[in-house]
């Protein structure tokens, strides 16, 4: 488990095509980093949120590794990694406050398994990433009662 009580961080996804990719060699996650560090620990989990359609946690992965670096070096070191295709990341890098030059999150993951039935989630997720807690979690499963 991580620190503060992390048990890992839902992070969105657009469409299903994404899903599939992280299935076929597309294990790695970056986003912008809040601050230098973060409560994630390798062995916490990564939760993939439907953002565009159902709302819903379509799967998990377990973290195997945790590091921050530049966006340009990011697709530079990990494009073909990357869950998003190079367009869709270099969009959302331009959006980012520095460009190329922000310092991104880069969450490695593995044995990622899709839900049978996903999981209805009616909560906020942040484009970088929402922490799963235990109260996080309370509330997901309350809405899934």
């Amino acid at each position: 488990m991580g620190r503060n009580g992390v048990l890992g961080i839902v992070v969105p996804i657009h469409d299903d095509e994404v899903m599939h990719d992280i299935f076929h060699g597309r294990s790695v996650h970056a986003s912008l980093a809040q601050g230098s560090g973060t409560d994630l620990e390798k062995g916490d989990r990564i939760f993939f949120y439907d953002s565009r359609k159902t709302h819903s946690l379509k799967g998990e992965a377990v973290i195997a590794d945790i590091s921050f670096d530049e966006a340009k070096n990011v697709l530079d070191d990990l494009g073909g990694k990357l869950f998003l295709d190079k367009s869709e990341f270099e969009r959302y890098v331009s959006s980012l406050p520095e460009g190329d030059k922000s310092r991104l999150r880069v969450l490695s993951f593995k044995d990622s398994v899709l839900y049978a039935n996903p999981v209805k989630c009616s909560l906020t997720i942040a484009e970088s990433g929402t922490y799963m807690t235990a109260e996080v979690f309370a509330k997901i499963a309350k809405g899934n009662a």
